[in-house]
């Protein structure tokens, strides 16, 4: 067994000698040298200096890993991971989100470990009925990694799952669902795309199996989901803030990359800063805990991003479109179930625009009218800024319309359009909820069943540069980025709703464009100094651009500053067809061509497209300026090359 990273042990020892890991000190961090990966581990890592570890802990295993890596001899690490489940009740099961951490700890310093040690934890876990067990995705793999880990460091044993499976059929049964797992991301993607929370606890799974795994394929499996992932991740987020639609996301009070501390969750943040510093301007102060602990494991893993990943995270490839897909919820060891809709293709398909100076993303829905979607977000502007909020957002609140909250930005009442930096959102918001009694969402619209809230919002900082009104749009500048919007009907601008109640923002960081109207829309059209010279020039060209409404049909024609005319219709969901997928996407051309849906996404044939980042079939291509590079998984198994 492995003992731990010598190279990691040495440069933390040097920070700690330099006196660089001492006092955690308002503005302590801002002198940090954190060009490399191995120097903003050390920083994490010596954070942890110290801490105790609780006993069937969410994230203890963070801590016990970071203290061996800083002293692989230090014993009470030891003994409270050979003692880490002693206070579960018999017949019960350890925290689900502890099995791979645990495993990774045992795997990295086995030789630390007393026999009885060994054996005393080892009975613990054969107590643990749920090691293969599912929940929702991210359950799934932890427990799936931990279990073909603990088969591997316990050969020739019996008893485990309480005595009903030997190491033998574990170890078979888990080696399956991860094969099936990874292949199902590169044929379809998954669920928890680019989940804020949810693709960390992927990430850090997946870490602990490329960091433990002995038999290379294996190895090789975690690796290529490491790739997906992360290139995923580098593709689509923007001054380190993850660019819509994206599954079981939060409201831009949460997405926050400015912070002076970063709380403790979403946790993607904090791997964005770790891969890509330069890529975001945000500087943390001290390493905060709960979810935000997740990015420890990175830490002391010796997985690095290839240097065509980092060129994508960096920008180095913008301007770009990219399209892509998410498949649907749940996705049981990558195969889908066509009786329940379970896992199918492209559910959530995507279409983003990133630009040197912004980004813009939106896309439509094919929903299941009784699954989850109260954290899915459907549109977002992120443009560069020092400030501590830098995201605009789009939506109708529907998901949860009995608050003044934004939270689960999505709806079927609203349909988008898109190209490149202009955008139109169209919403026909009935008087009856079609979906009512169906979802676990339910207690979210009580009371609005027969009147839904009649409404679309439009949310941005008050931190904004400039903000100007005239002719009916509403224009905001934030240093060279200029954002036009235009609602199409009447509307107040006030703080009567507030991010919801995970955010770090208030009300009054935030305004929100308010068009109470049942039909009703917007246009967006963004551009920055390398087009035009001046703001006013900018507002300029807007007020002469070509709009037109239609409202008996629901369509809008607009013909943006860059010249491109784009048209959105309003499509009727067939609102009633509650056991097929109900598409809600708009009719939309671009300069008089129609843009069809891409059936390869619908077919899984696709998961993304782009230039610079593509999966088709079962291909994951990087090309970039800083090199490339390709995961070929038509196979049996992954073949990595560099053509």
């Amino acid at each position: 067994m492995s003992k731990g990273n010598p190279f990691l042990r040495q440069t933390i020892a040097v920070l700690l000698a330099c006196g660089l890991i001492a006092s955690l000190l308002p503005g302590f961090a801002a002198a940090q040298d954190w060009s490399t990966q191995e120097a903003r581990a050390a920083w994490l890592i010596g954070q942890y200096e110290g801490e105790s570890i609780g006993l069937n802990a969410k994230f203890g295993a963070v801590p016990a890993l970071a203290r061996l890596a800083l002293n692989p001899n230090d014993a009470y690490v030891i003994d409270r991971i050979s003692r880490y489940y002693d206070n579960v009740p018999e017949g019960s099961n350890g925290e689900q989100f502890t099995y791979f951490g645990v495993a990774w700890v045992l795997g990295k310093y086995w030789d630390k470990f007393t026999p009885a040690q060994r054996d005393h934890l080892k009975s613990k876990l054969k107590g643990f009925s749920d090691l293969l067990g599912h929940g929702t995705e991210n359950h799934a793999i932890m427990k799936c990694v931990a279990a073909y880990l603990f088969a591997q460091y316990w050969p020739n044993e019996s008893g485990w799952l309480r005595g009903t499976k030997n190491t033998a059929e574990v170890m078979e049964t888990a080696r399956g669902r991860l094969l099936s797992v990874v292949k199902g991301l590169y044929d379809a993607g998954y669920a928890e795309n680019l989940s804020n929370n949810y693709m960390p606890t992927h990430i850090m799974a997946w870490l602990a199996l490329y960091e433990c795994a002995t038999d290379p394929e294996i190895k090789s499996v975690a690796n290529a989901a490491l790739h997906f992932h992360l290139a995923n991740a580098a593709a689509n987020q923007f001054e380190g803030v993850g660019i819509t639609p994206a599954n079981r996301d939060y409201s831009s009070g949460t997405l926050n990359a400015h912070s002076v501390a970063m709380p403790g969750g979403p946790s993607m943040h904090w791997f964005r800063w770790f891969y890509w510093p330069d890529a975001q301007n945000f500087t943390p102060i001290k390493k905060e805990g709960n979810d935000g602990s997740m990015v420890g494991y990175a830490a002391v893993s010796s997985w690095k991003p290839p240097a065509a990943l980092n060129s994508i995270a960096r920008g180095q490839t913008a301007p770009f479109e990219l399209t892509s897909s998410a498949r649907g919820w749940i996705a049981y060891w990558g195969v889908t179930d066509s009786s329940t809709l379970m896992g199918q293709p492209g559910e959530f398909v995507r279409y983003v625009y990133r630009d040197k100076l912004f980004a813009m993303g939106s896309g439509f829905v094919r929903y299941q009218p009784n699954s989850f979607y109260v954290d899915f977000n459907a549109f977002r502007v992120i443009y560069k800024s020092p400030d501590r909020f830098n995201i605009i957002e789009c939506f109708h609140p529907y998901w949860r319309s009995n608050t003044r909250q934004w939270d689960g930005l999505n709806s079927p009442f609203m349909q988008m359009a898109q190209h490149k930096g202009t955008a139109i959102a169209l919403f026909n918001i009935p008087t009856a909820d079609p979906w009512a009694g169906l979802g676990s969402w339910q207690d979210s619209r009580d009371g609005h069943y027969d009147n839904l809230i009649k409404e679309a919002l439009v949310s941005y900082p008050v931190s904004i540069d400039q903000k100007t009104e005239e002719n009916g749009w509403i224009f905001l500048r934030e240093g060279d980025v200029y954002i036009a919007i235009r609602p199409l009907k009447a509307y107040t601008i006030g703080d009567d709703y507030e991010p919801g109640a995970k955010a770090v923002a208030t009300a009054q960081d935030f305004k929100v464009i308010r068009s109470a109207f049942a039909q009703t829309g917007f246009v967006f059209d963004i551009a920055t100094s390398e087009e035009f010279a001046t703001f006013e020039a900018f507002r300029t060209a807007v007020n002469q651009n070509p709009l037109e409404v239609d409202w008996d049909n629901l369509s809008v024609a607009y013909t943006s500053v860059g010249g491109d005319a784009l048209t959105a219709t309003w499509n009727p969901p067939d609102y009633q067809a509650t056991k097929t997928r109900v598409l809600v996407r708009p009719d939309i051309t671009v300069n008089g061509a129609v843009v069809p849906i891409d059936s390869d996404f619908i077919n899984a044939k696709a998961v993304m497209k782009s230039p610079s980042v593509s999966l088709v079939d079962r291909v994951l291509r990087l090309k970039t300026p800083a090199g490339q590079f390709e995961i070929d998984w038509r196979g049996k198994v992954s073949k990595f090359s560099n053509p």
